[in-house]
């Protein structure tokens, strides 16, 4: 039911407090307000909110401006009924934004510390720390762990799990032929220096990044010529073992980090370079990714779970708003300088033909809106069965925009305009009444127009809406006759209005359809310009390679908090800070350009309690299936627990203490008993512990698709041991490059 209650109540009775009522948790709904409590659990019937909303009450009635859905009322009457029960998790951030001791005190926000290893009665069984760990837990539950895996098992194991390929029958060999005590660490050691161990972790932390080859664009994907020069930066940064805090700050500020080789870490800009170029997106990806916090939903109030108000989401969302995107090159200076020169000259004259056809297509459509009747009388003739070709030259019209108006003449309309041209037709009247029709649709039709030009002055006069639009119908109409919106009921035309010529190059081939109207020095100057246009296209030498990047805007940006997440309703400034739950005590504003360094330096610090914790939980649960924490995204209240606190952190610590090293990690790991323990099903076990949350047992899993269709080839002696460069499409028949270089398309 919270949806419901932040909906229509939370704008008036949560940080507000009208009439001394807050509705966003359940003490302060029994607590009430000022006439007292607003519910009665067990007794909707008894409950003041029921009455309100229902409009049952003799002077309350809420909330404004409307009374709620009936299904609304019922499901509400019918969680009082239940007992009202509310989550666990506090109801919102704070009260007005600010985060309290018992919010700061949840497991996640709190500092990581190295904790002690645990006695266990089974110590021959363990082989590292993590062991102890692992078995301290399932001693206290009376839990064995099942025996080790077989050999072979293990060693396909660790061979999907770092390089997503099967070992050879070869590698098996030896590997069962090994006696020696360190042969399953001679297997991990040769595992993590094959190239492919960065392709197949480079996959993981590119669906993070949600990396992507092409641009999601209103009408159509546009490929990112330079993509995979990140995803290339990515699966080298893996196969480097590059420390993860520098892996972290390239991504958010490779352009700005000093003391490092640029060409190290500026194509790890492509992390936002590559992505949608929306703040909010950037948010969202940057702590999910990084610090497992959904802070995107503090975006319109404050977090309703997590102690995040909302000023800080816009504090972080001004570090992007103050960024633009930027390409890096990678080619001589006197090389961009040619490109960029020649360049400029191009666009200078498609410009120049863009705007000298967009006044020639408004005359047109003006010249066209005043044969509206003329078109009209002549669409008459054709649906009742006359050529149109015959018809457009009999009366010397243009027999395409004829064909618009016979086409949209036998749909069903969306405005009642042309109702009595419809009845007309099928009740088979005369020419001479549908000439009467056609000259007073066209007076109408001219008005429409002439009105709606009047708003679009007043519109650009005031700089915002103007109080006075158009009636629905009349905006119908003028939309039908002008507007450029694909239309779903013309799936076989251009998505055209009918009087619609449009600007070039936003549909192909327009220019052709524009120049039909154009005649003497008109035409010739277009034929001039197209002629030059395609000469200097020709001489255009390709484009240099570069990297796909953000860089600081030249002036940074503070932007204001949008009350309910509306633009036009705006509350206090949100300076450039990191987040509050993070800080000791109040943030600091950033003052570094757009503070991107300054928040990589945060994300990046060992002191900050979540980047280690969440790396090494990632990286466990694609060693065991699981993670530690289930919800690798999301550390917050509405994230699991972990299973194994002490364990995380134990986890985490080690990771800091090798210099953020993700190989060293994987070596603690995989060379843990716990990782080698066999995949048997033992029924006490399980009666205990039905999930394995306890880890008596590997957990059974699927080969992913990627490694499934990769290990397939690789069997098979057909997989291309090419890597890295532009993606190839995987779907094409016979294709045989290794599925991280595919073509991955939003």
């Amino acid at each position: 039911m919270r949806p419901v209650l932040a909906k229509h109540c939370y704008s008036c009775h949560s940080a507000t407090q009208m009439a001394s009522l807050r509705v966003d948790s359940r003490e302060a709904l029994v607590r009430g307000g000022n006439s007292g409590p607003a519910i009665v659990p067990g007794k909707p019937e008894e409950s003041l909110l029921i009455q309100t909303v229902s409009h049952a009450h003799a002077r309350l009635r809420m909330p404004p401006p409307g009374k709620l859905s009936e299904t609304e009322i019922q499901d509400l009457a019918a969680w009082i009924r239940d007992g009202a029960v509310w989550p666990a998790a506090p109801a919102s951030a704070s009260a007005g934004g600010k985060i309290t001791a018992g919010q700061r005190a949840f497991w996640s926000f709190q500092p990581i510390q190295k904790p002690l290893v645990p006695e266990v009665r089974n110590r021959a069984w363990t082989r590292s720390p993590i062991d102890r760990f692992v078995l301290a837990k399932l001693e206290a539950k009376g839990i064995e762990p099942v025996g080790p895996a077989d050999p072979r098992a293990l060693i396909r194991r660790a061979y999907f799990d770092l390089v997503g390929l099967p070992p050879t029958p070869e590698q098996v060999d030896a590997f069962l032929a090994d006696q020696s005590a360190d042969s399953f660490a001679k297997v991990i050691e040769s595992l993590l220096a094959s190239p492919h161990y960065g392709e197949r972790w480079a996959r993981y932390w590119l669906d993070i990044a949600r990396y992507a080859d092409e641009r999601l664009a209103s009408t159509k994907d546009e490929p990112y010529p330079n993509s995979f020069r990140y995803r290339d930066w990515v699966v080298q940064a893996f196969n480097d073992d590059m420390p993860f805090d520098l892996f972290v700050k390239a991504q958010i500020a490779g352009d700005l980090l000093e003391g490092v080789e640029r060409e190290r870490v500026l194509p790890g800009l492509g992390f936002y370079g590559l992505s949608p170029e929306l703040q909010d997106d950037r948010v969202d990806v940057t702590t999910r990714g990084f610090l497992a916090l959904t802070v995107a939903c503090a975006q319109c109030h404050d977090h309703k779970y997590d102690p995040i108000p909302q000023k800080d989401y816009y504090s972080l969302q001004g570090v992007f708003a103050s960024t633009k995107p930027h390409e890096y090159p990678l080619a001589p200076p006197a090389a961009v300088e040619e490109y960029q020169a020649k360049k400029k000259q191009l666009d200078a004259l498609e410009k120049e033909l863009k705007d000298f056809l967009r006044r020639e297509t408004a005359q047109v459509g003006e010249i066209l809106a005043g044969q509206i009747s003329r078109y009209l009388l002549a669409a008459f003739d054709v649906l009742r069965g006359a050529g149109l070709g015959e018809t457009a030259q009999r009366d010397s019209l243009d027999a395409e925009t004829l064909e618009r108006w016979v086409s949209y003449l036998k749909l069903p309309k969306e405005h009642p305009h042309l109702a009595d041209f419809d009845a007309l037709v099928k009740r088979g009247g005369s020419r001479a009444e549908a000439r009467e029709f056609a000259g007073r649709f066209q007076a109408f039709a001219l008005s429409v127009i002439r009105e709606k030009k009047e708003i679009d002055g007043q519109k650009a006069a005031a700089g915002k809406k103007p109080v006075a639009a158009l009636e629905t119908s009349k905006t119908i109409l003028w939309k039908d006759l002008y507007h450029s919106t694909p239309r779903p009921d013309l799936p076989f035309q251009p998505a055209l209005g009918i009087l619609y010529y449009g600007e070039v190059n936003q549909y192909p081939g327009m220019e052709k359809q524009v120049m039909r109207f154009l005649e003497g020095d008109r035409r010739r100057h277009v034929d001039a310009l197209l002629a030059e246009i395609e000469r200097l296209s020709a001489s255009l030498p390709p484009k240099y390679p570069f990297l796909h990047g953000i860089a600081d805007a030249d002036k940074p940006e503070t932007l204001r908090v949008r009350i309910g997440g509306n633009a036009d309703k705006l509350g206090d400034e949100a300076p450039r800070r990191f987040l509050s739950i993070l800080s000791a005590g109040e943030p600091e504003p950033f003052g570094k350009g757009s503070g991107r360094l300054e928040l990589a330096e945060a994300i990046a610090s060992p002191r900050n309690p979540l980047t280690a914790r969440v790396m090494a939980n990632r990286v466990w649960m694609h060693h065991f299936g699981q993670g530690l924490v289930r919800t690798p995204s999301n550390f917050g209240q509405l994230g699991e627990r972990p299973t194994h606190p002490e364990l995380l952190d134990y986890l985490a610590s080690r990771f800091i203490e090798n210099r953020w090293s993700i190989k060293a990690l994987h070596r603690e790991i995989m060379l843990s008993a716990a990782y080698r323990l066999a995949s048997a099903d033992a029924s006490k076990n399980a009666n205990l512990d039905s999930e394995n949350r306890l880890l008596w047992r590997a957990h059974r899993r699927r080969l992913d698709a990627e490694a499934l269709r990769d290990s397939l080839l690789f069997v098979a002696g057909r997989l291309d041991p090419k890597a890295g460069g532009p993606a190839v499409w995987l779907t094409e028949n016979y294709a045989t490059r290794k599925g991280p270089d595919g073509e991955a398309d939003k």
